[in-house]
């Protein structure tokens, strides 16, 4: 199960992610820069430029990026 499937899922609290976004990206096997990590737009543009993400896990997780903005 991914990060985006367990914060949506409510395994996992969203303010945990509003905390500390890199060190939960990184749990979950992701590499983002710790300069992006009061930057969400930012840190999805990084997971997909690198290949991380695909398209269909963009769209995925675009509530809870516009969440994290919140």
């Amino acid at each position: 199960m991914s990060l985006f499937d367990r914060i949506n899922g409510n395994q996992m609290n969203m303010q945990q992610l509003r905390q500390d976004p890199i060190g939960m990206a990184q749990k979950a096997g992701y590499n983002i820069p710790e300069n992006l990590a009061n930057n969400p737009q930012a840190m999805v543009q990084h997971l997909i430029q690198t290949g991380q993400i695909s398209n269909p896990m963009l769209q995925k997780i675009m509530p809870m990026i516009q969440r994290l903005g919140k």
